[in-house]
């Protein structure tokens, strides 16, 4: 919980930093964040809502950029307002998956009875066909935490689990961190926000589903995390071999993020 940035109207917000590396150093506080998004009031309240009172907490944060992961519907319906609370410079990378209007709606497929349940397996399949289908947005994402200008960045989709949970996974398993660390991380989420299935269970019982049937969903397992994390050591050699084979991202970028991201030891 002490990695949680408490600002009144978010619950998933977080620095990044403070991690060790498996080479004694320690990834830097106040370079990366990561968070659900964020939305004006009036917007989806399973958004955080913006709270003028916190304005000046949200500008301590001192952003440069701030990366949205959502598509199509979602940034429509809700735009992010981060960038704009912040002063930050918005960059849109559209991860067109498990949200509104995506193939991989698993909330609609569960509701209208496409599926029968989702389990952590199917969680872990998800997150590598996320890294098997969006190499290019992911590798999008990676090359902005090159650029020292553009830090601190804030990276974000919906929840702030899944989309940006494999990014950051991504990012913190490039620089050296554990991989029991980058589960604990993943897996905060499911602290952070408990329950969630609870806001959709109307939606489930309404066409006679059970609702627990998605539980999962709105978890966060570190079995799934560490699943995906295997799978990026078996396919890949790792996560600097994904962003090279798949991301296309070259090894002087990963260099130029390791530079900005990490403490020296």
């Amino acid at each position: 919980m002490r990695r949680r940035i408490p600002i009144p109207g978010t619950s998933n917000l977080r620095d990044v930093g403070g991690y060790p590396t498996v080479d004694d150093r320690v990834v830097a506080s106040g370079r990366l964040f990561r968070s659900e998004a964020l939305v004006m009031p009036g917007g989806s309240g399973s958004y955080a809502i913006y709270d003028e009172s916190a304005r000046a907490e949200y500008q301590r944060l001192g952003l440069r950029t701030v990366i949205d992961l959502r598509a199509g519907q979602e940034t429509s319906r809700a735009p992010t307002a981060w960038a704009q609370v912040c002063g930050a410079r918005l960059v849109l990378l559209p991860v067109a998956e498990g949200g509104e209007g995506a193939d991989t709606n698993y909330i609609r497929m569960l509701i209208s009875g496409e599926l029968d349940g989702f389990g952590i397996e199917d969680m872990a399949r998800f997150y590598t066909d996320l890294l098997l289908r969006r190499a290019e947005q992911f590798g999008a994402a990676y090359r902005v935490l090159a650029e020292d200008r553009d830090l601190p960045a804030l990276v974000h989709c919906a929840a702030g689990k899944d989309r940006t949970g494999v990014f950051t996974a991504l990012v913190l398993s490039s620089l050296g961190v554990p991989d029991e660390l980058v589960i604990e991380d993943y897996a905060l989420t499911e602290l952070l926000r408990p329950n969630r299935i609870d806001a959709y269970a109307d939606r489930f019982t309404a066409v006679g589903r059970d609702p627990e049937i998605a539980r999962v969903l709105f978890e966060s397992p570190a079995a799934a995390m560490a699943s995906t994390l295997r799978y990026l050591q078996e396919q890949y050699g790792g996560a600097r071999g994904y962003l090279a084979e798949m991301a296309r991202v070259p090894a002087e970028v990963v260099d130029a993020v390791c530079s900005n991201l990490l403490l020296a030891p």
